[in-house]
């Protein structure tokens, strides 16, 4: 089987992602997927920390997802997927997306790999801004935690003039907390 993009992935103003692709296959496809892999970040810098010597361990797997056949067993079509993916603690990483289509005899044909943003939620506020940002950090290197835990401890260092809502402060300290006193997957999960 074939698989290709039909048009450059679309992210749509809520945070979808609109895919469309063309299938191929002398018997038909009977499965397709758009898989992710997390693109390597640029290290410029030595690692300083053991923590940082480590390759990352994530807490999420990658948001793959079954696309829609535009027929059972395509012989020849265009399909189109939307799929949500702002909820995902992947949202706003960089990716490389490979589509995925097999056949009934499970032979597998894969498109070219596409570079991309995964598309986000936007967030006018700083400070749901910087949370979301930690989130992510930490959901893509359980070993970020003692990172995680610097930045939210200084977003709650002068609570009356950054954050003046108690309880989106007293927030932020539990928060702060939980992840301090965890020490599991689960638990930072």
């Amino acid at each position: 089987p074939t698989i290709a993009l039909a048009k450059e992935p679309e992210p749509q103003l809520r945070g979808t992602l609109l895919l469309q692709y063309k299938l191929e296959d002398d018997y038909g496809v009977v499965d397709a997927q758009a898989t992710f892999e997390r693109k390597s970040p640029a290290t410029d810098k030595p690692a300083s920390t053991e923590a940082e010597s480590k390759p990352p361990r994530p807490l999420f797997d990658a948001p793959n997802f079954t696309l829609v056949l535009p027929q059972a067993r395509t012989r020849a079509g265009v399909g189109q997927t939307t799929k949500d993916l702002s909820e995902h603690p992947w949202a706003g990483v960089d990716v490389e997306m490979t589509l995925v289509a097999r056949d009934e005899a499970n032979n597998e044909g894969r498109s070219a790999v596409q570079d991309m943003r995964l598309p986000e939620r936007p967030f006018s506020k700083p400070l749901p801004r910087a949370l979301i940002e930690q989130r992510r950090n930490l959901a893509l290197d359980a070993y970020a935690k003692d990172r995680v835990l610097g930045a939210l401890d200084a977003l709650t260092i002068a609570p009356e003039r950054f954050t003046p809502e108690t309880n989106v402060y007293l927030g932020l300290r539990s928060i702060y907390w939980q992840l301090a006193r965890s020490d599991s997957d689960d638990g930072l999960r």
